[in-house]
């Protein structure tokens, strides 16, 4: 009989994908073998899959402190953003669709020390957004983490810097000077509808519109994650390397 802690876990195939990476950046990092790298990363994904607090993660992968422990230092060092760098294989750049979503905030996560760790407070209470960035196909290969509160265009700027494509496809609440300047410049084609205060109408393709449904689909697939579509963690950089994780297990699937 199968062990139904076992369903959320890599395959064969996807861990034989993600080993490699993981010992060119580590090594024996941790002094940890293969079998106790796998165990590891088996077990933040069934953790941020079922959204359950750490002391409940299941014997079979370990004790619970040293997994978290080891997983907030993974975070804090970047490693699951340099496995996910590694894994992204030749995005189509034909078009960029970005959109913001809101995560609801547990209460159990407020309360870290260092600020608000990207927690703002609106009239639902706590929340935190991603800001996501996916290709023609819909795979995701840029987030970032802001407070709840923060208007989709205020870092759209900043976020798309260095992205390239021959469309820019965002939903009006995109639709600012800056923007669309910004991307002109960046070479790209915005196809952004107007806001209906706009002095001036611009016309935008709106076939290619709606190719941007791919990037709502993204958050879908993201919030399946328990541990995502509400945040349980106190500090950006844990919840960071939720997303970072998720994203990679998509990426697993791809390539």
């Amino acid at each position: 009989m199968s062990n139904p802690y076992n369903r959320h876990d890599l395959t064969d195939e996807n861990w034989g994908k993600l080993e490699p990476f993981i010992l060119e950046l580590l090594g024996k990092w941790d002094g940890c073998n293969a079998n106790a790298n796998r165990l590891f990363v088996n077990a933040c994904l069934w953790i941020i899959r079922t959204g359950s607090p750490w002391r409940d993660l299941p014997n079979e992968y370990g004790k619970c402190n040293a997994i978290h422990r080891r997983y907030k230092r993974w975070c804090d060092k970047g490693i699951w953003d340099k496995l996910l760098a590694k894994l992204i294989d030749g995005p189509d750049y034909e078009s960029l669709m970005i959109d913001g979503s809101h995560c609801k905030v547990h209460p159990h996560a407020a309360g870290a020390v260092g600020g608000n760790q990207d927690m703002g407070r609106t009239k639902g209470g706590l929340n935190t957004k991603i800001h996501l960035v996916v290709d023609t196909n819909g795979n995701p290969i840029k987030f970032m983490i802001t407070d709840g509160e923060v208007s989709d265009f205020t870092e759209a700027v900043h976020f798309l810097t260095g992205l390239k494509a021959e469309h820019r496809i965002a939903d009006k609440g995109y639709d600012s000077d800056e923007i669309v300047r910004f991307a002109k410049q960046q070479g790209m084609i915005p196809v952004i509808p107007p806001r209906k205060n706009r002095n001036e109408q611009r016309e935008y393709d709106k076939h290619l519109y709606k190719l941007r449904h791919l990037v709502e689909n993204a958050f879908l697939k993201l919030k399946r994650f328990r541990g995502i579509a509400t945040r349980y963690t106190k500090t950006t950089s844990a919840f960071r390397g939720a997303v970072t994780l998720a994203t990679i297990s998509q990426w697993l699937k791809l390539v």
